[in-house]
């Protein structure tokens, strides 16, 4: 049930989960595998306290802002309340980033500490040695204008930063609790149901269909050191069902392993975010485990957005389902002819209301940025009669052809219906006479050209559409979130 009274302050919310967690009966609230080791609500919420007490002989000031960089699996449950008990507010980065990365970061939000996994090569600040977790460093930092934060802020999210430099998105307590609503009132769970956490909790998805669950609503976690399948099928053999968040990497991982068909249906419900999920992925895995991988759609700074609801899981291409519970859904812009039936339908960028819009971007020396409980997203989509969202790619990948704008997903999910073909990744690369061209790159199955695929989008999509060069990998290049590597793709292509 969500809260009817959420106190706006780092340390409100600790007192809202020290609550949830001593009221827990579950005693194994939190599972660690390999192990594994078990947590009550009472012993997580001691793990928690005996931090919160180690972090007193550290002279920060109340409200201070604690960079983290943190990987370890089981260090965001515990550190997260730990720091909002002393006032602190944490800003989640990449737990793997290197040690250059670190530096760029804390230039970018200039916290008044740093909180990492200790290593040989660090110095000045202390050490916390505080078990199960490993080794932590905390120290603090100097350089910049201290970061500006709206009024009620207790947590700084970064977002992949598609301009290469991240954002920082400040959030408050009811905003993170109402993202977490949206998703348990949308997909049915309880504290009956069990999440397996095979993705970092340090993004916003896993923040928000893990570790929120977990610390405020009772939702028990199965939590995965790595995502190897061994792990996965100790789990399976574990439990008869569980509620299973995942990206296209893992759900391949799965379908790769020798885990059976009888473990792999305990996987329930099947979500799919932080990219594309490739159809011929979908459809392998619902065939071993008869039971579909839903679309779902989000962004650090509003979290949530669809889900795909259909009786079979399996909607058309492009199609991410519809708003959540507590999500309004429009479309800014234009309207756009749909090439495919001639007739328009309304296009442009997506535009998210409610109560889980985070405050705004933030960074040190610029005043925050507010959003209003409205978010103008970079993506751009169309909304069907049926209130199901399309995307068709984001405002900075359209390709300007001579003029005429061309939606990469268009070209996607034609390139994608030819025979043999796996995955597509589409971008725009400069022409010295029309601006940009359509290229693409495929992995393909089979005997497979080039040459056979230009031919096949002829038949199908004007002709500025169609994909001037084509070049055929045996996989497409993913980030460690899943997403395509775009930027080593236009490497590629400039280089040949």
């Amino acid at each position: 049930m969500f809260p009817r009274r959420i106190g706006e302050s780092p340390q409100a919310l600790f007192t809202l989960a020290a609550e949830h967690l001593k009221s827990s009966r579950k005693r194994d609230l939190l599972v660690f595998l390999p192990g594994p080791v078990l947590f009550s609500g009472p012993r997580l919420l001691a793990e928690i306290e005996r931090l919160a007490s180690s972090l007193t002989r550290f002279a920060l000031p109340h409200g201070a802002r604690i960079l983290l960089r943190l990987h370890h699996p089981l260090a965001l449950p515990v550190v997260l309340p730990a720091l909002w008990s002393r006032g602190f507010v944490p800003i989640l980065t990449e737990g793997n980033s290197p040690k250059s990365e670190r530096v760029r970061l804390a230039e970018y939000f200039a916290p008044d500490a740093l909180l990492e996994e200790s290593e040989e090569d660090m110095k000045g600040g202390e050490t916390l040695f505080v078990p199960p977790l490993p080794l932590l460093h905390l120290r603090p930092w100097e350089g910049g204008d201290r970061l500006s934060l709206p009024k009620r802020t207790i947590l700084v999210r970064t977002t992949s930063g598609s301009s290469g430099v991240p954002r920082g998105v400040a959030l408050s307590g009811s905003q993170a609790l109402a993202d977490a609503h949206n998703i348990i009132t949308s997909l049915r769970l309880s504290p009956a149901s069990r999440t397996l956490a095979a993705i970092p909790m340090g993004h916003a998805y896993g923040f928000s269909t893990l570790l929120t669950p977990l610390l405020f609503f009772g939702i028990p976690m199965i939590l995965l050191e790595r995502p190897l399948p061994e792990l996965f099928r100790k789990a399976l053999g574990r439990y008869p069902a569980l509620f299973f968040p995942g990206i296209p990497l893992l759900f391949q991982l799965l379908l790769s392993s020798s885990i059976r068909p009888r473990f792999l249906r305990k996987l329930h419900p099947c979500i799919s975010a932080g990219a594309a999920l490739p159809a011929h992925t979908a459809l392998r895995f619902r065939e071993r485990a008869a039971e579909p991988v839903r679309n779902f759609y989000g962004a650090s700074e509003c979290g949530a957005i669809t889900y795909d609801r259909s009786a079979a899981g399996a909607a058309p291409p492009g199609c991410v389902g519809t708003p959540l519970a507590g999500v309004r859904l429009s479309v800014a812009g234009r309207r756009w002819v749909t090439p495919s039936t001639g007739g328009e339908a309304p296009r442009g960028r997506i535009v998210v209301e409610g109560r889980a819009v985070a405050l705004g971007y933030v960074r040190a020396g610029v005043r925050p940025r507010p959003f209003h409980r409205k978010f103008l997203t970079g993506d751009l989509g169309r909304i069907d009669g049926s209130g199901r969202l399309f995307l068709e790619g984001r405002l900075d990948q359209m390709i300007n052809v001579g003029g005429r704008k061309v939606f990469p997903a268009e070209v996607e999910r034609v390139l994608g219906s030819a025979p043999g073909v796996r995955e597509v990744a589409i971008l725009g690369m400069p022409d010295p006479l029309r601006g940009e061209v359509v290229a693409a790159v495929v992995a393909c199955t089979g005997d497979v050209t080039p040459e056979d695929l230009i031919a096949f989008c002829r038949e199908r999509l004007a002709a500025y559409r169609v994909p001037r060069r084509i070049e055929i990998l045996p996989v497409i290049p993913r980030t460690a979130r899943g997403k395509v590597d775009t930027a080593r793709l236009r490497s590629l292509l400039a280089a040949r």
